[in-house]
C-alpha cells in the first residue's frame, strides 16, 4: 500500500446507515489482504467474497485466528449496553494515513498482491521468503545456471 492511492467503491450501505464498501490500493483488494493474512471476519450477508480466505486463514491460525476472541456480531448480542455507547461515525474528510508494512502470508500472495520481487529493505521482504539468501525475496525461478 506504500504510496499507493486508496480508492473506495461504495457496494451498499447497512442497516445503521454505514456505508460498505471496496477499497483498493491499486489493484490490491484490501479487504481481502486482511482476510488472507487472518486480520478481518467475513460478513456473507454482504459478499460472499471474503468467506473463502477468511476459513483458510481460520484453518493456519492465522492473526486473530491464532487465539481466542468474540466476533463482533456475538460480543454485541451478549453485550447490548456496549453497543448503546458506541457513536455513529460520522462521514468527514479523510487526512492521509501512514500505512503499516505490507505483510505476505507467502510469496503466492506477494505476486497476486504485484509486489514480487521483494528486495531487503523494502516494506513486505520477509527472510523466509527468501530462499537463496540473495536479499531478493519471491524472485522467478531461473534453473540452474
Amino acid at each position: 500500500m506504500a504510496g499507493k492511492t486508496i480508492a473506495c467503491e461504495q457496494r451498499d450501505t447497512d442497516a445503521d446507515g454505514r456505508i460498505v464498501a471496496v477499497c483498493r490500493a491499486g489493484r490490491l483488494d484490501l479487504a481481502l489482504a486482511m482476510a488472507e493474512a487472518g486480520f478481518a471476519v467475513a460478513l456473507a450477508g454482504f459478499s460472499e467474497d471474503y468467506v473463502a480466505p477468511v476459513e483458510s486463514a481460520k484453518g493456519y491460525r492465522a492473526g486473530i485466528w491464532g487465539g481466542g476472541f468474540a466476533e463482533p456480531a456475538a460480543f454485541r448480542a451478549a453485550n447490548p449496553r456496549a453497543e448503546a455507547m458506541v457513536q455513529p461515525v460520522r462521514a468527514v474528510r479523510a487526512e492521509p494515513v501512514r500505512a503499516a508494512a505490507p505483510y505476505y502470508r507467502n510469496c503466492d500472495a506477494a505476486r497476486a498482491a504485484g509486489a514480487a520481487p521483494l528486495y531487503r529493505g523494502q516494506p513486505g521482504y520477509r527472510t523466509q521468503m527468501d530462499g537463496d539468501g540473495d536479499g531478493v525475496a519471491c524472485e522467478p525461478y531461473r534453473g540452474r545456471r
